[in-house]
């Protein structure tokens, strides 16, 4: 009898254990839904922190594309565009691939040089959107490698009909409703778009749309444009959360900066040029 006991005894535990785990998961709160992104007072939306507030954005997603042939394929899985779905040149292609091979040896992220377009927007420690509407102008502050700030003209001014390349490019912008978009030029090819290692031109035009959909959350979508080195134009994005009570701090990238010297393939890929 004892045996038989012992039986029925272990199957009726085992059949409370998932009436008990259920019960469980349902007494857990839901997650209240996230508050709608603050506005001035004269009703447009606020890209930054409300007054008397503090925070940052900070990365989510930071691929461009999915791209199996990646030194880190996994972490590329959530992006929102597959690289076959890019329109890239044939020695755009070879290029990428090669840098991935190398596991991205001369990015020069690990440089300290500053992070333009797309590769500000995923870059660490968070960066911070501050209006300045009495300049007419935007102001985008991260302090990752460079310790850099963008300049967002919203004046209405058109760009330079001569640019001198930089990291950072010529932006101009304007609202269309709640979404800020933003219009660049001018870029040096010394700079990569992101950790993706997709190449780009002097030709490069970005077009770059910040979207809060509410206080939590920034949606970044960008268009590339670049003729020198793809067939057509194409669109990605990130995501970025908000970290609320952050504040950015002083980042010096060149102190005991180690990370060129634990890379190689400079030459290699310098070597396949368009």
């Amino acid at each position: 009898m004892r045996p038989l006991i012992a039986l029925i005894a272990v199957a009726l535990l085992s059949s409370a254990v998932p009436t008990i785990v259920t019960a469980q998961r349902g007494n857990a709160p839901p997650r209240p839904p996230a508050a709608p992104a603050p506005r001035w007072p004269d009703g447009r939306i606020n890209l930054g922190a409300p007054l008397g507030q503090n925070g940052l954005w900070e990365r989510r997603n930071e691929h461009l594309v999915i791209n199996p042939k990646s030194y880190q394929a996994d972490a590329t899985k959530t992006a929102r565009v597959h690289i076959d779905q890019v329109p890239l040149q044939p020695w755009a292609r070879e290029l990428t691939n090669h840098r991935h091979s190398v596991s991205l040896a001369s990015e020069p992220y690990t440089r300290c040089k500053p992070a333009g377009g797309p590769r500000q927007f995923m870059s660490p420690y968070g960066l911070e959107i501050v209006e300045m509407p009495e300049l007419r102008r935007i102001y985008i502050f991260n302090i990752s490698n460079a310790m850099s700030y963008r300049t967002i003209y919203m004046d209405g001014r058109s760009h330079p009909k001569t640019v001198a390349p930089t990291y950072l490019g010529h932006s101009v912008g304007g609202w269309e409703g709640d979404t800020l978009v933003i219009d660049s030029v001018g870029f040096s090819e010394n700079i990569w778009l992101n950790r993706d290692g997709l190449p780009h031109t002097s030709q490069l035009h970005l077009v770059e749309r910040l979207t809060r959909t509410n206080f939590e959350t920034l949606n970044y979508e960008v268009t590339i444009d670049d003729p020198g080195a793809y067939t057509a134009p194409w669109t990605s994005g990130y995501t970025l959360g908000w970290s609320k009570g952050l504040d950015l701090f002083e980042y010096v990238c060149q102190e005991n900066n180690i990370s060129p010297e634990s890379m190689g393939g400079d030459a290699l890929t310098s070597a396949i040029v368009p």
